[in-house]
C-alpha cells in the first residue's frame, strides 16, 4: 500500500502531519440504539453530543488534537452523532469500521454468509469496504481502520468468520486491523495466529488492550511479533495505573517504543453501567487523563519529550498512513 499523506476524519481529510497528539482507542458513545429508542428516558443523544464535545475540547486544551473513535457495528456507531460532535469541537475524530461480536454475529448477518443457513459470499466485506471507500451510513465520514473483537481462548465459528472478513477488507483497502483482545486470558497471540492464516502481517495489526497483560514473558513474545500494542486503558479500574506505567516504560526500554499506542478506551457515554456510578467509580476515565496525570508520571520516570512525541504522534501517524511496515523494518 502506498503511504497516504492525509487521514479521513469526521470533518474531512486532515494532513497526516497535522494530527498532533493522537488518542488511538477511544469511543464517543457505546450504546444500544434499539433499547434507547424504545426507552428514551434512559439517555438523550442531544445533551450527550454537547457533553462529548465539551469533554473532547477539555482534552484539546491539555494537548489532544485527534482521537480515534473505535466504535463499530455492534457497539452503537452512529455517523450522524459523530459528525454532530465533530462540528462542536476542534479535536479531529477518526472513525473505524468492523464488527464487535463476542457472542455470535447479529441475526441480520448470522444466517447468511459462508457456512451459514444461506451459504453465500460474506455480506460484511462489501459493507465494511464501503465504509472505508465511500462513507458510513450515507455520510461522507470514511473509516480509516477495521476492527473486530476477540475474548476467546480458542476460536469458534463466529470468530473464524469474522477474522476472514476483516482480513479481506484489510487486503482490499490497506487499512490497518485493530483487534480488541482480552488481556486477562491473554489471547493476543491467538489473534495474530488467526490473522496470519489470512495473510495479515503483524506489523499491520493493533492489539488493543494487550498492554494490560501482566505476564512479561507473554508480552515480550507479543512485542517481538512486530504488532502494535495498545497501552490504551489508562483511567479504567480493570488494572493498576502503576502497572500500566511500568509496562510502558518496560516496553520502551526493551526497544519496542515504535509499537506502542496510548489511550484510555474511554466513552463519553456507555450504557453498560449507570452513568453516575460509572463516573464515581472511574473519575479518571476521561479523554484528558493521559495528558493530565500519566504523561507527567512517565516524564518523572525518565521518559523524554521526544519519546512521548513518538508514542502520541509518530506511531499513530505511521499506523494511519500505511507507513508502518517500511518505517519500522527498514524498507
Amino acid at each position: 500500500m502506498n503511504a497516504a499523506t492525509t487521514v479521513p476524519t469526521a470533518r474531512g481529510d486532515v494532513a497526516a502531519d497535522d494530527l498532533g497528539d493522537v488518542l488511538t482507542h477511544e469511543h464517543l458513545f457505546v450504546w444500544n440504539p434499539e433499547f434507547h429508542r424504545n426507552y428514551p428516558a434512559t439517555w438523550d443523544p442531544g445533551p450527550g453530543v454537547e457533553r462529548a464535545a465539551a469533554e473532547l475540547t477539555q482534552a484539546y486544551h491539555q494537548g489532544v488534537r485527534t482521537v480515534i473513535d473505535m466504535t463499530v457495528f455492534g457497539q452503537g456507531r452512529d455517523p450522524e452523532l459523530i459528525r454532530a460532535v465533530a462540528e462542536r469541537t476542534p479535536v479531529n475524530i477518526v472513525t473505524a469500521t468492523g464488527i464487535y461480536a463476542l457472542d455470535g454475529l447479529p441475526q441480520v448477518v448470522r444466517y447468511r454468509g459462508p457456512g451459514a443457513v444461506l451459504d453465500m459470499p460474506e455480506p460484511l466485506i462489501d459493507l465494511m469496504e464501503s465504509d472505508i471507500r465511500t462513507g458510513i451510513g450515507g455520510t461522507p465520514v470514511r473509516a480509516a481502520l477495521v476492527k473486530f473483537a476477540c475474548e476467546k481462548a480458542e476460536p469458534d465459528d463466529t470468530l473464524r468468520r469474522t477474522v476472514a472478513a476483516i482480513a479481506e477488507v484489510h487486503h482490499r483497502t490497506g487499512v490497518p486491523v485493530v483487534a480488541h483482545t482480552d488481556p486477562d486470558l491473554p489471547n493476543a497471540l491467538l489473534v495474530l495466529e488467526l490473522l496470519d492464516k489470512h495473510g495479515v502481517a503483524a506489523a499491520d495489526v493493533v492489539l488493543a488492550h494487550a498492554g494490560d497483560v501482566v505476564d512479561r514473558g507473554y508480552l515480550r513474545e507479543v512485542a517481538q511479533s512486530g504488532a502494535y500494542i495498545g497501552c490504551d486503558r489508562f483511567g479504567m479500574i480493570t488494572a493498576s495505573e502503576a502497572d500500566r506505567i511500568d509496562t510502558v516504560l518496560w516496553l520502551v526500554g526493551a526497544g519496542h517504543r515504535d509499537q506502542l499506542l496510548l489511550s484510555h478506551d474511554c466513552a463519553s457515554y456507555i450504557d453498560h453501567y449507570p452513568e453516575t456510578l460509572r463516573r464515581q467509580l472511574m473519575p479518571d476515565w476521561t479523554y484528558s487523563h493521559l495528558h493530565l496525570r500519566v504523561l507527567p508520571a512517565l516524564r518523572a520516570r525518565g521518559l523524554t519529550d521526544v519519546e512521548i512525541a513518538g508514542l502520541l504522534q509518530a506511531n499513530p501517524r505511521r499506523l494511519l498512513t500505511g507507513q508502518e511496515a517500511g518505517a519500522r523494518h527498514g524498507r
